[in-house]
């Protein structure tokens, strides 16, 4: 490896796990499953009031998801449905392997660096996008990018920043537990 790759393999050096995400056709009921089961929970729906997505570099996309979240300790857990609209990195998933494990993720503090490195080290995004809560405080903005690990790997890695007006926040349920206080979150009853 040369100068430049070992100093972009720095950049792109990511931070421990903090995500599951998981493609569903419905959401209550496998909420339920993992609550009842294993005792995860309480499940979180995000509220978004503006959504933007992105097929590789170029295509816009227009659809909708669902999206409920909870935490295992520090690790949360994102199921995901897709509600209607353009073909996307989720209906694709359940096409080919059905329901279950679609991407890990990592919460970043400095995504557009390590999206650079990612473009300069080839390594393609299959979708990326940009994601506004609503309710009281409203201030939640996510970035999102699906990188193109799976020949590797076998599996997709996600980079993920949050901010709520303009800090860098890490997910947590405290935040959660809070954005359900303000409306950005609602608290599911299962």
């Amino acid at each position: 490896m040369d100068d430049k790759a070992k100093r972009l393999a720095k950049v792109l050096r990511l931070p421990k796990l903090g995500q599951v995400g998981i493609v569903v056709k419905d959401i209550e009921k496998t909420a339920k499953y993992y609550t009842d089961t294993f005792g995860l929970g309480p499940w979180f729906r995000a509220g978004l009031s503006d959504e933007e997505h992105n097929q590789g570099e170029k295509k816009r996309l227009d659809f909708e998801v669902d999206l409920v979240m909870a935490f295992s300790g520090k690790i949360q857990f994102e199921l995901i449905k897709h509600i209607k609209g353009d073909r996307n990195i989720y209906l694709d998933h359940l096409d080919k392997c059905g329901e279950g494990l679609h991407h890990l993720g990592f919460f970043v503090s400095d995504f557009d660096r390590k999206l650079e490195a990612v473009d300069k080290m080839g390594i393609g995004v299959l979708q990326s996008g940009v994601i506004k809560s609503v309710g009281k405080a409203g201030g939640s903005v996510t970035k999102y990018a699906y990188l193109d690990t799976v020949k590797i790997g076998g599996i997709i890695f996600e980079l993920i920043q949050t901010k709520f007006v303009g800090v860098n926040i890490k997910m947590s349920r405290l935040w959660f537990e809070l954005g359900s206080i303000t409306g950005d979150l609602e608290k599911l009853a299962l």
